[in-house]
C-alpha cells in the first residue's frame, strides 16, 4: 500500500512537485502576511448608541400668506429633435492619481467605532469614523 503511494508520487514527477510546494509557500505568505497586517482583528476604539423613538406630533405651523399669482404665459411649440450627432474622438490618458492612504483610515478628528442605531422597527449596527 505505501509502495503504491510512493509510485504514484514519484509519477507524478519533479515539476508537479516543485509547483505544488510553490502553491504551498504562496498561501503561507498570504496568511503570514494577513495576520502581520491585522487584517480582520481590529477592535473598535468605541461603540456609539442612537435611540430613535417616534414622539407626539408636534402642533401645526402658522399658516403662511398667500403670494399673488402671476400671469400665465403662452406655451411655446415643441421642436423636432435632431439626430444624434457623430462620436467624438477619444481624449489623452490622463495623469495617475496620488497612492491613497493605506487600509482603513479616518480623516483628523475621527475615530473607528460601532454605531449602533435603535429604532421602533429594529436595530442596525455599521462600522464606521465616529466624530471625537
Amino acid at each position: 500500500m505505501v509502495g503504491s503511494a510512493v509510485k504514484f508520487v514519484r509519477d507524478l514527477g519533479k515539476p508537479f512537485l516543485i509547483s505544488l510546494g510553490a502553491l504551498a509557500l504562496a498561501a503561507t505568505s498570504g496568511v503570514l502576511a494577513a495576520s502581520a497586517f491585522g487584517i480582520g482583528t481590529q477592535d473598535p476604539v468605541r461603540t456609539v448608541t442612537v435611540d430613535v423613538a417616534n414622539g407626539p406630533p408636534g402642533p401645526p405651523g402658522p399658516a403662511g400668506a398667500q403670494g399673488e399669482t402671476g400671469p400665465v404665459g403662452p406655451t411655446g411649440p415643441a421642436g423636432d429633435r435632431g439626430p444624434a450627432g457623430p462620436p467624438g474622438p477619444q481624449g489623452d490618458k490622463g495623469d495617475t492619481g496620488p497612492p491613497g492612504p493605506a487600509g482603513e483610515s479616518c480623516p483628523t478628528g475621527f475615530s473607528k467605532g460601532i454605531l449602533v442605531i435603535n429604532a421602533p422597527k429594529g436595530q442596525v449596527t455599521l462600522f464606521t469614523c465616529l466624530k471625537d
